[in-house]
């Protein structure tokens, strides 16, 4: 059993930049994956969008991916503004003629002329950040995966104990249900009795309508339905792979068993049995919300 809730980061370096990716995942009734990831990027998150989804089967997963380039191995190109560099020179002599002074304009007085050079970085290969951004999506993925793991091992823990539960308060009711209906067909014995005191009536027939009767509150079918199902419940809480919706159809099955139960029966012992059945059911079904 895994949650759907958990978190991984990971990172990994390139010749030209550090990709850091996290992953962040809440629980939802089916699969959505979000890529929040460089402009640069964006023909990428088709691909990584599908490495997510082969690794989860229901939830909402965020992934965001940052690039950090590396200062020291960032390339850029200068480009000389030859015109102006002409123009700063020749402006230079002709006010040196027309002062009279002596001199020449050297290079080092031509590199200290204002917006003379044009300083631009140049786009980095991204072809080859793509393997990088695969290794720091897998090491997130990996930490995403074993935090999700150790929540559902609580959780799965956790169910175990309530389906346990369960199977215990439907032998209670199973147990009760022979003497409650042995209780009723002797009610209404006394009560047929009283009534046709003096009356002749066929005692087989009398049976046969108070056999009918309390047959009506028989609840064997519901409990034979209950054990199979919390059967498969329990087969379900165990189960490695993905069982959330599952585990969800069982329970709306339960419930449905426990309330034809409770209305067919006029017993306080079983139905204080069958309230307790309802909240552990109401607590599973809070606890299967964060199931994969």
């Amino acid at each position: 059993m895994r949650s759907m809730t958990g978190f991984g980061a990971g990172a990994a370096d390139g010749a030209g930049a550090r990709i850091t990716v996290e992953i962040r995942g809440v629980n939802q009734r089916h699969l959505d994956v979000r890529i929040a990831a460089p402009r640069e990027y964006a023909a990428w998150e088709g691909d990584l969008r599908d490495r997510v989804r082969a690794r989860a089967e229901r939830g909402r997963i965020d992934v965001t991916v940052v690039r950090q380039a590396v200062a020291g191995r960032r390339r850029y190109h200068v480009a000389v503004r030859q015109e102006l560099a002409v123009a700063y020179v020749e402006a230079a002599r002709a006010l040196g003629r027309r002062l009279r002074l002596p001199g020449e304009v050297a290079l080092v007085d031509v590199l200290r002329l204002p917006d003379l050079f044009e300083v631009a970085e140049r786009p980095p290969d991204l072809r080859r950040e793509l393997p990088v951004v695969h290794r720091a999506l897998a090491a997130a993925l990996a930490a995403f995966t074993r935090e999700r793991d150790r929540e559902g091992r609580h959780l799965q823990r956790d169910m175990r104990g309530r389906v346990a539960t369960l199977r215990g308060l439907v032998r209670r009711i199973r147990t009760r249900v022979p003497v409650i209906q042995e209780a009723s067909r002797q009610r209404l014995q006394n009560r047929v009795s009283r009534l046709v005191a003096g009356i002749e009536m066929d005692a087989a027939r009398v049976v046969q309508e108070i056999g009918t009767l309390v047959e009506r509150g028989d609840v064997t079918e519901e409990l034979v339905r209950l054990d199979s199902h919390l059967g498969a419940l329990g087969a379900a809480v165990k189960e490695a792979g993905p069982a959330g919706k599952r585990i969800e159809f069982l329970l709306q099955e339960v419930l449905r068993e426990l309330n034809t139960t409770g209305a067919k029966t006029a017993d306080a012992g079983i139905n204080g049995w069958v309230l307790a059945g309802k909240a552990e059911v109401e607590k599973l079904r809070e606890q299967v919300q964060n199931v994969e």
